[in-house]
């Protein structure tokens, strides 16, 4: 899904307010709606498509909504997809209404979790519960956009683990009882008796950890021992492709004979598992499948999350230099744009300039991580599953065994810190060794 907002400067009313569009793309659909908010023209940041912070912008209403509205309509997709359905024009409509309705409240507070007279307090699991709400409401302050659907998951799987764990070992959840004598019983269980990894564990800690602080806000007794509960974090590698991979996917011939007969044959062991109608459409399938392999080169050319390389356009493009501001983090990408021995985002654009539309570099490529499955059977890749998060490790990893220094290839990716940044870096084992062999034969 493409989402992009445009303020219609021709649309000015008698006040010299301009109103925000939202042009919402997804599976060969387009659909214009108005956001509902009005700006003046020089308020409005052109490069970020939103409101900028200044005084009289009423920047920190408006951005909200519009972070609120694209909100709604990804996680409408998301659940279409979830069904198995396409997402029809009027299911995207309702579900976007309710962040459209004038009136709403988008950041609603949460009910201090203190009881009031004659109720009863409430549990830890329904503290838990409240807490999950609370967040799920939260704006991020730089990019304004709620919590992401994975994150909010994550924090009801750690709320549900806690309630199984209390439920097997009979162990009552208290905050009053968050000290070492629970915390080794719950790693006990989560490791040895559920046999997890460390770092499940660890996950659950730290938001055990942030739920606690957040439980003291609200003047909660809180046992002030759970200040010592560690999160242990092991490194588990990364999956990054080898430049000898990449390769082969690069050099895919979607005209080829032997590509086209291995699509035929792909097409017919999985086409009637499609759900959607044009997919029994060879022709069509086999066009996304290239397209799906090209937004995958994308994102290794340039390191971007597949939401952003979604929205690369040619308007950000800026010589040799691409500049970006990640959706996620809010941060800043300079990403090189020309073409060397391996990573040749200038020819791959090309190939696609005049077809794709909205000055996009790549046209947009919905449900990809599905299609790139067929891409990594054409391609021999079994060592690891294809997906967009790969071709962003893959070229953390290839860039530095090129040489580039770290410090410049977190410029490219919009990395802030190294803890983050090495998070996405991979081995690859015959460069490494290569670059081992060289070293030695220079030293002798």
């Amino acid at each position: 899904m493409d989402i992009t907002r445009q303020l219609r400067r021709s649309a000015l009313n008698k006040r010299g307010l301009a109103p925000i569009q939202m042009t919402i793309c997804w599976a060969g659909h387009r659909l214009r709606i108005g956001s509902g908010e009005v700006v003046r023209p020089e308020h409005w940041d052109e490069e970020n498509h939103k409101v900028k912070a200044v005084k009289g912008s009423y920047y920190h209403q408006i951005n909200p909504k519009l972070a609120a509205i694209e909100q709604a309509a990804e996680e409408a997709l998301y659940a279409a997809e979830q069904a198995g359905v396409l997402l029809s024009e009027a299911a995207l409509r309702a579900a976007l209404e309710p962040a459209l309705k004038p009136g709403k409240t988008l950041n609603p507070s949460v009910v201090p979790a203190t009881a009031g007279e004659g109720a009863a307090p409430r549990t830890f699991l329904q503290l838990m519960d409240a807490w999950v709400q609370e967040s799920a409401r939260k704006l991020h302050p730089t990019t304004y956009r709620p919590m992401a659907k994975t994150t909010l998951d994550g924090l009801k799987a750690t709320r549900q683990r806690f309630a199984l764990f209390s439920q097997a070992k009979q162990v009552p959840l208290t905050l009053e009882g968050m000290d070492n004598a629970f915390y080794y019983a719950f790693r006990e269980y989560v490791m040895d008796e559920l046999g997890q990894e460390a770092n499940t564990f660890g996950k659950h800690i730290t938001r055990l950890r942030t739920f606690l602080a957040w439980c003291e806000d609200q003047d909660l007794p809180v046992n002030r021992r759970y200040r010592k509960f560690t999160a242990p974090k092991v490194y588990v590698g990364v999956d990054a492709l080898t430049e000898q991979e990449l390769r082969r996917i690069q050099k895919l011939d979607f005209h080829s004979e032997q590509v086209q007969q291995q699509l035929l044959e792909l097409h017919r062991a999985t086409h009637s598992k499609a759900n959607a109608p044009e997919m029994h459409n060879y022709q069509a399938w086999a066009a996304h499948v290239a397209l799906a392999r090209d937004k995958f080169l994308e994102c290794c050319y340039t390191g971007l999350r597949i939401s952003d390389a979604e929205k690369l356009g040619w308007q950000h493009v800026k010589g040799q230099m691409i500049h970006i501001k990640a959706g996620k983090t809010g941060g800043e990408c300079y990403i090189p744009f020309y073409d060397d021995n391996l990573f040749r985002l200038v020819e791959l654009a090309t190939a696609y300039e005049h077809r794709a539309p909205d000055g996009l570099l790549l046209p947009t490529c919905y449900r990809v991580n599905e299609f790139l499955k067929i891409v990594a059977q054409l391609a021999g890749i079994t060592r690891l599953t294809l997906s967009s998060k790969v071709g962003r490790k893959t070229f953390v990893t290839l860039k530095l065994y090129q040489g580039v220094p770290t410090r410049m290839v977190m410029q490219a990716t919009g990395h802030t810190t190294e803890a983050s940044f090495n998070r996405y870096v991979g081995v690859d084992t015959i460069k490494l060794l290569q670059e081992f062999m060289r070293r030695s034969s220079n030293a002798a």
